[in-house]
């Protein structure tokens, strides 16, 4: 199993990867909360996507802001 780098991932890195991981997570986050929330009705798929949609504007800076620390908190714990 390949060990993870120890030095920090550049902006562009950082950037890209709080794009992927929000997208990623916040679609499975909203569509669950959606579906208990509302069922699949007539308009699940306009609820859904306003909820992504704010989500996603919510979650990308989180992100990018907390992963670095998330890191240095999980790097301190498993050494």
């Amino acid at each position: 199993m390949n060990a993870l780098p120890q030095a920090q991932p550049g902006k562009l890195f950082q950037l890209v990867f709080a794009l992927i991981m929000g997208f990623l997570m916040v679609g499975i986050v909203t569509f669950v909360t959606t579906a208990s929330n509302f069922g699949f009705g007539g308009n699940f798929l306009a609820t859904w996507g306003k909820t992504y949609l704010i989500g996603y504007l919510a979650a990308v800076p989180a992100i990018y802001l907390l992963a670095p620390i998330a890191r240095r908190i999980t790097a301190q714990l498993l050494n």
